[in-house]
Parts: structure tokens; sequence; C-alpha cells
């Protein structure tokens, strides 16, 4: 056999192996549970129900009778709680919550976002995080309740974050902060916010950002990601969940590829804050996540990431926050 046919012959056995290695199936529940821990195995016997507007609003009343949980630092912080203005006139005001340790004093500040797919969710989840960031990193912390979708779809949660970005920089003095000294971050839908208010915030000229936090982003609305294949119906977030929450965020008629909808649809990711990303083993969002962090240190971007495998969306990932306090420390001095 010549050098020619013997290469042809070895492709025939090797590309269709090749093929097979490149394709994915949705995991049933005895797979996806064997991804993760064992701690969190017996979560996959849980409920597994679709979203609908009804549930979003069933789950916004019961957030909203939460109390406030109790914070262990109660006595290391100061908690304010106020309302600051939107970014347009007609734009309503926005809560916030401010956390600062005592006798603060040109310290950074750190705008945080909380989760909730981008239709519901409340500060009171991330309570007890902002004041331990406040009190372990030596900030001044905002914690804020933006907009949600579908009454108010993209983009009334990134002017939100914008106009509370504008808002902690002009009043930097008052709040005990350091205007040049600005951190953004959040989980899941938050992250997603955070990440591309870097991205407005650089191509608007506004306040200089130092750190980007986003723990378990959505880097996109793309459906063919390995983690997006394979965690396709579980309890919990799952993938089928996407296209739902796609339609309330940006509506029916939106364009899931504009820029700034998700952090990974911008095409220029040059000049962007350095950046901490956290990513779980076992979430649809996975592999988004993963994309656009590979994308910012492709770039340049000073980009830590950490993987948590084992770990399911929304999960506590261990050591997130002390992770988050020592990048608060090297790059908000």
């Amino acid at each position: 056999m010549n050098m020619k046919k013997y290469i042809l012959f070895l492709l025939a056995f090797l590309i269709p192996g090749w093929s097979l290695a490149q394709q994915y199936h949705p995991l049933t529940l005895q797979e996806t549970e064997k991804r993760l821990l064992s701690q969190f195995r017996p979560l996959i016997n849980g409920r597994i129900y679709d979203i609908t507007f009804e549930e979003v609003k069933k789950e916004r009343k019961a957030q909203a009778e939460m109390a406030w949980p109790e914070l262990k630092n109660k006595d290391s912080v100061e908690v304010i709680q106020s309302k600051i203005p939107g970014l347009n006139p007609k734009d309503p005001e926005i809560p916030v919550t401010i956390y600062k340790p005592k006798n603060a004093k040109n310290l950074p500040l750190f705008l945080w976002f909380h989760g909730g797919g981008f239709v519901y969710g409340t500060p009171k989840w991330d309570h007890q995080r902002c004041a331990d960031y406040a009190v372990k990193g030596n900030a001044v912390v905002i914690n804020v309740d933006y907009r949600f979708a579908p009454e108010s779809p993209f983009p009334a949660a990134l002017h939100d974050a914008y106009a509370s970005l504008l808002w902690a920089n002009k009043n930097a003095g008052s709040l005990g902060g350091n205007p040049k000294l600005i951190a953004v971050g959040g989980e899941s839908a938050g992250a997603g916010i955070s990440g591309s208010l870097a991205q407005y915030t650089r191509d608007h000229k506004g306040p200089a950002i130092s750190l980007q936090v986003l723990e378990m982003p959505p880097g996109d609305f793309g459906m063919d990601y390995p983690s997006i294949i394979e965690f396709k119906r579980i309890p919990g977030f799952k993938s089928d969940d996407i296209p739902v929450l796609k339609d309330f965020y940006i509506g029916k008629n939106g364009n899931p590829k504009e820029k700034y909808v998700l952090p990974g649809n911008i095409e220029d990711i040059s000049n962007l804050p350095p950046a901490v990303i956290f990513v779980a083993g076992a979430d649809p969002l996975r592999d988004s996540g993963l994309a656009y962090a590979d994308r910012l240190i492709k770039a340049g971007i000073f980009t830590e990431l950490h993987l948590f495998a084992g770990y399911a969306h929304g999960m506590p990932l261990p050591g997130n926050i002390d992770i988050t306090i020592r990048l608060m420390k090297q790059f908000l001095k």
C-alpha cells in the first residue's frame, strides 16, 4: 500500500471518530447526577417545571414577602436603603442598599447586581454577601434593585446599572467612597448586566471601572454549546428556560445578538477592565461563560477564571467571596 492510499485508509476510520467525538446529547437525570458532587446528587430528584409569567409573578410575590436576613457582621457595617434617579427623565427611581464599614472614608466602590434570569430576584439574596464585601474588602458596596423584564425589557436593566454607576461616581464623597476606584459585579443575570455595563461604560466614556466580577455569567444566547445541549431538561435552571427568558428580556421581536444584550455579543473587547469569572461545571451557562473568558484572555485583558466542577447553576461556590476580595484589594488601590 503506497503512502497516499495509506493516509486515505486512515482517514476513513479517523474522520467518523472525530465526528462522533463532537456529538452531544441531552443528559438523562442519571447522567446529570454523575456530573454533580456527591452532596448535591439528591437535588436531581427535584421538580422540573417550565417558566411562565404566572410562575414569575408568584416568585416575585414570595421574594417581596421575604424578610431581610440578619447580618452576621451587623455591628461592623452600616446599611442604608435609598432610591436614586433613573438614567432618563421618565425612568423610575432605582432602589439601592448601601453597605459601609464604620467610619468609611475614601474607600473603593463596588456595585453589585443580583441574579434571577432578568425577570425576578431580590437584593435580599445577596444581603450577607454584600456586607462581607464591605467589611472584608473594606469597600462601599451598592446592591442595586434594577428593573425586570418583560414589563421593562432590555435595555432597562442596563440603563439602571449605568445610572447607578453614574450616581455612585458623582456621590462617592458623601458615601465615603473614592470615585476613581470602582468595581462592578453580579451573579447569573446580574453577571450578564455587569459584563455589559463594563462595555457600555467604556463606549460611553463613563467612569472608569477597575474590576468586573462575573459569577456564572450568561455569555450569550447561543444554543449550540455542549453545556446547553447536555443540560436541556434538569431540575433547577435548565437550557429549556433560556429561550423563554430571552423572549422576556429582549421581547419576541428583539435581537438576541444586539450589542450589550449579553457580554459575549460585543465585537470589540479591547480596553475592558480586569475580570474574575466564576463558572459552574454542571450549568447550562458554563460554555458561554468560558467562551467569553477565553476571548478576554486572548485579547490580553487580565482575566482570572475559576471553574467549579460538580456545581450546578445558582449553587454557592466555595471561596468565591474570598477570591473576589483578593482581587478587590489587588485592583482597587
